[in-house]
């Protein structure tokens, strides 16, 4: 029998444990998913971990859900991402507290906090209906789909996931998934994090917008990709935090590896473009065009419409402003200050969509 009192205590009792860096589950989980083919490191995950925990105490969590419950309830698969540490968390949240059954797949990028997690928070709710499974018995046993990945693997689910899988992480698949109505599926491609500056900036600024674009090695959707700044602003401010960031949180050791190309490339075409020591991170200047994660494009403006303008056509999860800067911006998304994209609230919708309304419609 579901009961959201008990089951909101036992998250809010499974968090506090899981606070503490020296928690073996948690510390277990976090040595495995640091062995994983992803570019995460210890520090990140420390802070992706932590920050989660801290959100779900029992009146944060009563307050997210509401009333708010599932009339019919139903498995909902739930293919997780493996961009960034931990991703998934509020989308099985939201699955249980809702009443439905919980039906994950994890990518191999990240295989081992999300369903360690759960495992754990099994101790405090034993009855909780919630497993994890291969890709090809996710998509044969769920009433209904939630799914975040890439451009490709989301066309692919709309295809009703042919044969062969896009290579996502998820492993291998075989066959088709069964008929799920589209009402029933809920999708989340690629998007990202755009940051607008005005000049005016001051150093402690720069430092919180550091964190948006490094953290997690630009990876997220919630990473600043683009830095729309007034025409001959120059970027040392930014460069100065970026450096001191990456003192309190190093680069994977992959990182400069994967930047080496894109160096290369910009040093070809003669185009303006700055790095940190060890290729820790890499800036250029162009037009506002996303790169590859870990590197920022610094675009200029020279008014604001012609950032609302372009704003208007791209598949954009957050905008990052001051809110001097927000004020001049018709965005009409989620708009943060500056050191809060890496940061999510429990009740952040992500593409703008309520994910505890549609799991109350099902």
């Amino acid at each position: 029998m579901f009961d959201k009192r008990e089951l909101v205590g036992a998250v809010a009792a499974a968090a506090d444990a899981w606070m503490h860096p020296d928690y073996d589950p948690r510390q277990v989980a976090v040595e495995e998913t640091l062995e994983a083919p992803n570019t995460f490191t210890e520090e990140a995950v420390a802070f992706a971990v932590n920050q989660q925990m801290s959100l779900l105490t029992e009146e944060a969590l009563e307050a997210w859900t509401g009333s708010r419950s599932a009339s019919s309830p139903c498995t909902v698969g739930v293919l997780n991402a493996g961009n960034i540490p931990l991703v998934g968390l509020q989308d099985f949240l939201a699955v249980v507290l809702t009443g439905h059954r919980y039906l994950g797949s994890v990518s191999s990028k990240s295989p081992a906090l999300l369903p360690a997690f759960v495992a754990d928070l099994c101790r405090f709710a034993p009855d909780i209906a919630a497993n994890f499974a291969p890709l090809s018995e996710l998509l044969a046993g769920a009433d209904a789909l939630i799914a975040t990945g890439s451009d490709e693997t989301i066309a692919w689910l709309r295809d009703g996931a042919p044969d062969p899988a896009p290579d996502d992480g998820q492993g291998e698949t075989t066959g088709r998934m069964h008929d799920i109505p589209p009402a029933r599926c809920l999708f989340r491609g690629h998007s990202f994090a755009v940051g607008v500056l005005d000049g005016k900036e001051r150093a402690k600024t720069y430092e919180r917008f550091a964190e948006d674009v490094l953290l997690h090695e630009g990876f997220g959707c919630r990473n600043v990709a683009v830095m729309w700044a007034p025409r001959g602003l120059v970027p040392d401010d930014l460069l100065e935090a970026m450096a001191r960031f990456r003192g309190v949180f190093p680069a994977h050791r992959r990182t400069a590896g994967r930047l080496a190309m894109q160096r290369a490339l910009l040093e070809a075409v003669d185009a303006s473009h700055a790095y940190g020591e060890g290729l820790e991170f890499l800036v250029s200047r162009g037009e506002p065009e996303i790169q590859s994660p870990g590197h920022l494009r610094w675009a200029e403006y020279d008014d604001t419409a012609d950032v609302n303008a372009w704003l208007d056509k791209q598949p954009v999860q957050l905008v990052v402003a001051t809110p001097r800067v927000q004020k001049r911006l018709r965005f009409q998304g989620l708009t943060l200050t500056p050191g809060e994209a890496q940061r999510p609230a429990l009740d952040w919708r992500p593409d703008g969509v309520d994910t505890l309304d549609f799991l109350s419609d099902l």
